[in-house]
């Protein structure tokens, strides 16, 4: 049946040569957009869960006698409160790695002064009234400061979510141009088997007939593009999720896509084919539709 619906259509034209490549460039950019947009925001929700249950106290005392008295005032404080699951002073060399992204690797030995940090670990994220905390802290140790990472990490949701709003764009932006370069192939394939149409109208073919040669030729071009493109994305993929797990983890590896999570990749060639396909039957029928 293929041989035959395609028999007024020459196997291959020049000017659709490169079709399939080029609308392989845009599925391998839209499936990074789609892709990046969805771990950003799985990444983020997992890494801001993890935070919103975790409170950090900084002890900020020159006198060392002075800061261990208030270290223990505040431990006490802090196991004593209900919702709190743990509290622990961090070792030094956790401190120094937590500042290692910003001051390089600091020997032990630098005289570098430290704050005490202490890790407090929460039952649930609303299991303790942070501001009646902050005052009870205040009170047994001044010179603690509760930081519950709100702030910041309110800056770091609002910009994910603007980043996710410019991916959802571009994906939109490619789709529409992906639909845009099949209305155009199928116009100058028309234009180009103008003659050969018509006298298949004087023999009596439908427009329907005519259409569905359209149709199965671009479902193939969008299929083969599509394969093309998600290919390449995932190869890509993979590189950049194996190159964020040598670097360790943190919020870039969190978002990361998972290569488990990404065989919805496999439906994206089919989607293209079908994007291809129905602009192909839309633009066709119109077209026919206006040379009788």
């Amino acid at each position: 049946m293929w041989g035959r619906t395609l028999q007024f259509l020459p196997k291959q034209h020049q000017r659709e040569g490169l079709l399939p490549w080029v609308i392989g460039v845009m599925l391998f950019l839209c499936t990074l957009a789609l892709a990046s947009g969805l771990a950003l925001g799985k990444g983020i929700e997992r890494w801001s869960a993890g935070l919103s249950t975790n409170l950090t106290v900084q002890i900020v005392v020159e006198d060392e006698a002075r800061r261990a008295k208030q270290t223990e005032d505040a431990l006490t404080l802090l196991r004593a409160t209900p919702g709190i699951t743990s509290a622990y002073v961090l070792a030094e060399a956790d401190v120094l790695e937590l500042l290692s992204p910003w001051l390089g690797d600091v020997p032990f030995d630098a005289g570098l002064p430290l704050p005490t940090l202490i890790d407090v670990s929460l039952s649930s994220p609303d299991a303790v009234h942070i501001d009646g905390l902050k005052e009870r802290l205040a009170a047994a140790a001044p010179g603690a400061q509760l930081d519950d990472h709100q702030e910041w990490m309110s800056q770091v949701l609002h910009l994910a979510s603007a980043v996710q709003l410019v991916l959802a764009g571009i994906v939109v932006m490619v789709v529409l141009s992906t639909v845009a370069i099949v209305i155009f192939g199928c116009r100058a394939g028309l234009a180009t088997h103008r003659e050969s149409i018509e006298i298949m109208h004087l023999m009596g073919a439908e427009d329907a007939m005519i259409s569905k040669a359209f149709d199965e030729r671009y479902m193939a071009h969008g299929l083969k593009g599509g394969l093309v493109g998600v290919l390449l994305a995932a190869g890509t993929l993979y590189l950049i999720n194996y190159l964020a797990g040598e670097m360790g983890q943190g919020l870039i590896t969190a978002t990361i896509p998972d290569n488990a999570n990404l065989s919805w990749l496999a439906l994206l060639p089919l989607f293209s084919a079908l994007i291809t396909m129905i602009t192909a039957r839309i633009t066709v029928r119109r077209a026919l539709a206006q040379m009788m």
